[in-house]
């Protein structure tokens, strides 16, 4: 039997979940391949559109469709996604992001960090769950808009490790990271609408 509730955001899906973790039987995060490129910037752009429409526009809250899953109940509640895992990823950057662009690292830690482990993150491969681990301990001490890639950046850092360049999933989110900083680095204040949870966007 199937559960079919009522729309939620990123944020409430963390907060209710606890964790979602993409398990192994999933693939890499595909969505930031080279070879994606068109189908994530329009993903990007229709994100972009929402979060720019005034709040109580008729076009809002945009529908991402159906996200499908198991929950995973014990010491610790896990969602564990089998179909939506791109749009999740590419959410999860978002928030990160943008949370950086609008000097709110702290509001992003306290709701995605759990100790030292993010409460989102990939089981597919030991370098992937490292990585997200990381970005959520990582707070830049550049501006996004003195920072010409989001990429370069991170990997510069000292935590950043070179075996991490063969891991298609982290590949695959610093092209992401990129493509958004590319669309939403002259934006303020969308942080705030995209964890708004009483007016969604």
């Amino acid at each position: 039997m199937s559960d079919i509730r009522p729309p939620v955001t990123f944020c409430g899906l963390i907060r209710e979940s606890q964790h979602v973790e993409v398990p192994m039987i999933q693939r890499d995060y595909a969505q930031g391949r080279a070879s994606e490129k068109d189908l994530r910037n329009d993903f990007l752009g229709a994100l972009h559109d929402a979060l720019l429409l005034p709040v109580g526009d008729l076009r809002l809250p945009l529908n991402l469709d159906f996200v499908y899953g198991s929950l995973e109940t014990g010491a610790t509640v896990r969602f564990l996604p089998l179909d939506g895992q791109q749009r999740l990823t590419t959410l999860f950057l978002l928030h990160w992001y943008l949370s950086w662009r609008d000097d709110q690292l702290t509001d992003f830690t306290a709701r995605f960090r759990d100790g030292k482990h993010s409460r989102f993150t990939y089981r597919v491969r030991p370098s992937s769950t490292e990585f997200f681990d990381s970005l959520l301990r990582f707070a830049p001490a550049d501006s996004p808009d003195d920072v010409p890639s989001v990429r370069r950046m991170l990997e510069d850092q000292p935590w950043f490790f070179l075996h991490w360049r063969l891991d298609p999933t982290i590949q695959g989110v610093l092209t992401t990271l990129d493509d958004i900083h590319g669309r939403f680095r002259a934006t303020e204040g969308l942080y705030a609408r995209l964890v708004d949870d009483e007016h969604p966007a």
